[in-house]
């Protein structure tokens, strides 16, 4: 866990987060090209991360699977998936970011995957963190506009002046998300760190998913 959160600390790529990897570039050049302030750079990528890389729970214990070209290349994959590539389109950029972690409940999860992670509780719930306008915003880029108005809940928009983060009601009242524990900011994450997060939240699912690559 990052003690040091000086923005500076944010901008290096690292293994997972590659922001110096060609496929990158190109999707952060592409994605930006009508954008001259690094807070429209950061608005264009929160949407591109929101509504074009898809959310999938599809869990793997395979390194492979948590590169950010990799990820970019799926074209999806879970919330903490969709944040190393969030992080490495905005370092590419120039913008610092990192990661952020919650353990949430979430009281709209859907009956099937109660019974899959036999739980509402989400484990080391992956944002992103920008620092923006000389402090860190945070951003939950993890589910599509149309998947969230689908569902009745309200999708996460874009601001510079707050956190953006999925509300604790849904659009008809309903309970959505508490968050139960904050693990704060982090500059980087590696494939022991998750896998071990997985263990710790997830035991009865690690001998399945270990099988299963």
């Amino acid at each position: 866990m990052t003690v040091d959160i000086s923005p500076e600390k944010f901008l290096a790529p690292t293994k997972l987060i590659e922001s110096d990897h060609p496929a990158i570039i190109k999707k952060a050049e592409e994605i930006t090209s009508d954008a001259l302030l690094a807070e429209d750079k950061a608005r264009n990528i929160f949407y591109f991360i929101r509504d074009q890389i898809s959310y999938e729970f599809k869990i793997s214990f395979d390194e492979k699977a948590y590169f950010a070209s990799e990820i970019l290349k799926a074209g999806g994959g879970f919330c903490t998936q969709k944040t190393i590539l969030f992080c490495a389109l905005a370092r590419n950029c120039g913008i610092p970011a990192g990661l952020y972690f919650y353990d949430i409940v979430d009281y709209t999860l859907p009956q099937y995957i109660i019974d899959i992670i036999k739980t509402r509780t989400l484990y080391h719930h992956g944002i992103t963190a920008l620092y923006l306008n000389n402090r860190w915003i945070q951003y939950d880029a993890t589910l599509d506009k149309q998947r969230t108005l689908r569902k009745q809940r309200y999708p996460v928009e874009f601001s510079t002046d707050h956190d953006c983060l999925m509300r604790t009601k849904t659009s008809t009242g309903d309970r959505h998300i508490e968050t139960i524990h904050d693990y704060g900011l982090y500059s980087d994450v590696t494939i022991d760190e998750i896998v071990l997060w997985f263990k710790e939240g997830y035991p009865h699912l690690v001998e399945i998913l270990s099988n299963m690559e």
